[in-house]
């Protein structure tokens, strides 16, 4: 049998010198096999979980106020309409102060009725209640019923109602359903830290919408990125030997995370992931670093053992599993190894998504400190020569060292920037020629 899923790696050098405590990079790259490439678009069941809170009949926000919050929701969300397969449902429930039943599984066929029922947030209001739209959410799933669903969850602020533990577990939940959770946020008062955690258990993705027409575009890409799934069920396992140290994971794409191994009651050191989907035409990446200590007589040294699980439901396969082990080189001669300055650069991206979480967990104790970390992004992008987000960032540190704090959208668009660049959405695409037929979208 082909291999359905391909596993790839490579290091930042080709050889290391005999000498201790070196540091390596590698980039991992999990991506379809040729067969897979060429999959028909699935099924799927989308669940439309849309804020009708009172706030929502602000202006979409500071720049653009001829259109509300809930009036570009609605065309967003309907504009999703023409683009659903034949076999494709929608389910939609609206949350307040309370949840509210609209819909489920409508099919494709019927885009009037879908179109009526979004057009009826303009009827509900009231606060706004998370654990209750999740509630919600875990009942609608069970009569969905294609294999791929995914919760598309839009709020303009953070719940004023519902207990934050019980929405914690409501979204593991949901991860460990295979249901992935993308959330979006619209306006000011949107927290982007806080819904990153929740798009995280089913490695979601997490938007901030800021404009109408960037509402449009994204909703329609989120839905092709569930059409286009060729396997479900993915969980990655990373496994580093004795020795190993320093461990990190950042997860390029499809949305920029990181991770930490964790030390098991075996001694071994770990890390574990929920991968959730994998796409026919893009590939995942994640960028490993590791300090080694060369081997004393052999060449080699094993840096990590990697293993996939996965399930295909188009081939009725379940509990598949493909594997590698990543190894290092060594030498006792002199010489300048070949350096793969691409792996270098997406590890200095990567790293700002770590830089952030830390920025968000010390802005409101240490100032002083928070201004450190937003130097140190800096000098990242910096090194990346991304002229804009350099630009954005001094402006961001110029408000921090005057005022000792920054603004709700400020701090929302530091996250959306820590978790997206040109460079990754670049990264991830597998080119048309390895393709054939299938187009990227």
């Amino acid at each position: 049998m082909a291999e359905e899923i391909l596993l790839n790696y490579s290091l930042d050098q080709d050889m290391l010198q005999r000498v201790p405590d070196q540091r390596i990079l590698a980039r991992l790259d999990i991506e379809p096999g040729p067969d897979l490439q060429q999959q028909a678009d699935i099924a799927c069941d989308i669940v439309l979980v849309l804020d009708c809170s009172g706030s929502m009949d602000g202006a979409f926000n500071s720049n653009i106020k001829d259109i509300t919050k809930r009036q570009g929701v609605i065309q967003a969300t309907k504009n999703i309409l023409p683009n659903l397969g034949p076999q494709d449902t929608v389910s939609i429930i609206f949350y307040a102060s309370q949840a509210y039943h609209i819909a489920t599984a409508l099919p494709a066929s019927q885009p009037d009725v879908i179109e009526r029922h979004i057009e009826s947030l303009t009827n509900y209001s009231g606060g706004t209640n998370f654990e209750a739209a999740l509630k919600m959410t875990l009942q609608v799933i069970k009569s969905c019923p294609n294999i791929t669903k995914r919760v598309l969850f839009l709020t303009d602020g953070n719940a004023t109602n519902g207990k934050p533990d019980n929405i914690n577990k409501m979204v593991y939940e949901l991860a460990q359903q295979g249901v992935s959770i993308d959330s979006m946020g619209v306006g000011k008062d949107f927290n982007f830290a806080y819904m990153r955690n929740l798009s995280s258990p089913s490695n979601g993705f997490s938007e901030l919408l800021d404009a109408p027409d960037n509402a449009n575009a994204l909703f329609e890409s989120l839905l092709v990125n569930t059409q286009r799934t060729i396997a479900n069920n993915v969980f990655l396992s990373i496994m580093f030997p004795a020795g190993i140290r320093d461990i990190e994971l950042y997860q390029q794409v499809p949305e920029m995370r990181y991770y930490t191994a964790k030390l098991g009651q075996d001694g071994i050191s770990r890390i574990e992931l929920n991968i959730q989907t994998l796409r026919r035409d893009k590939r995942n990446i994640y960028i490993l670093k590791a300090n080694i200590d060369a081997p004393t007589q052999d060449n080699n040294q094993k840096m990590a053992e990697i293993r996939l699980d996965f399930d295909i439901p188009s081939l009725n396969l379940t509990a598949q599993r493909e594997a590698c082990n990543i190894f290092v080189n060594f030498t006792d001669q002199k010489m300048h190894p070949m350096r793969d300055t691409s792996v270098d650069n997406l590890y200095y991206e990567a790293e700002l998504t770590k830089l952030y979480s830390q920025f968000v967990n010390i802005k409101d104790q240490d100032w002083q400190q928070a201004v450190a970390l937003l130097q140190e992004m800096i000098q990242r992008v910096n090194t990346l020569g991304d002229n804009e987000r350099l630009t954005f960032y001094q402006q961001a540190l110029t408000k921090l060292q005057k005022d000792k704090q920054l603004s709700n959208d400020d701090l929302n668009r530091i996250g959306q920037s820590s978790s997206r660049s040109t460079q990754q959405q670049l990264a991830d695409i597998i080119p048309p020629s390895a393709q054939a037929s299938v187009l990227d979208y």
